[in-house]
């Protein structure tokens, strides 16, 4: 019988959205890396993207508890929402960490992670527009793959920058802001893996 109940396919549009904002904020972030010239009003773009993702985030949600037949199972669609809001919330945390500490040069390591962001966020956004005909599963998957290759580059960035921090006998505190800020831009790499992961449950799901 639900077979034949309408399904809210408004969801997608959701997921279009949040993945958009998402590459514009890996976009700026890349941007204020590599340019790293007012890195207050960097920061302030960046949190009015990340102010957009949360509204994104919050009207899908409601979508979701309004919704009696839903396009994908309801778990999987919670798990979707949260991990792409994750992705955009600790790439703002990062700049906003920038900021906040009055960093005054970008190190190398740093802008090549940031780099990869871009590339993960644009992986993360393919796999997810492809969602729309959750039976075109190799395709999606192969965006997984390319999101997990990425993840171990960004992975291998993260423990470079580490070593290159402790290595340049820079202070102590300085050590600790820059420690801080790397581990967000690993984590935001690491919640696009997670979008991949549950992107692959569903598409295994639905196979």
């Amino acid at each position: 019988m639900f077979n034949f109940l309408p399904r809210n396919t408004k969801f997608f549009d959701y997921f279009d959205r949040d993945t958009d904002v998402l590459v514009r904020t890996a976009e700026q972030f890349c941007g204020f890396l590599e340019s790293f010239d007012n890195a207050r009003e960097h920061s302030r773009k960046l949190k009015e993207l990340e102010h957009e993702a949360d509204t994104v985030t919050h009207e899908a949600m409601e979508l979701l508890h309004r919704s009696f037949i839903t396009p994908l199972e309801r778990g999987d669609l919670r798990r979707l929402i949260l991990a792409l809001d994750d992705v955009v919330d600790y790439i703002d945390d990062a700049a906003r960490r920038i900021a906040l500490y009055e960093i005054k040069a970008i190190l190398p390591e740093v802008c090549a992670m940031g780099k990869i962001i871009v590339d993960l966020a644009r992986a993360v956004r393919a796999a997810v527009h492809d969602l729309r005909n959750v039976r075109r599963n190799n395709q999606i998957l192969q965006h997984c793959i390319e999101i997990q290759r990425l993840e171990n580059v960004g992975d291998h960035l993260h423990h470079i920058a580490l070593a290159s921090i402790f290595k340049t006998g820079m202070d102590p505190l300085a050590v600790m802001q820059w420690k801080e800020i790397i581990d967000l831009i690993e984590t935001a790499m690491d919640s696009a893996e997670e979008v991949a992961h549950v992107i692959e449950g569903i598409v295994l799901e639905n196979a």
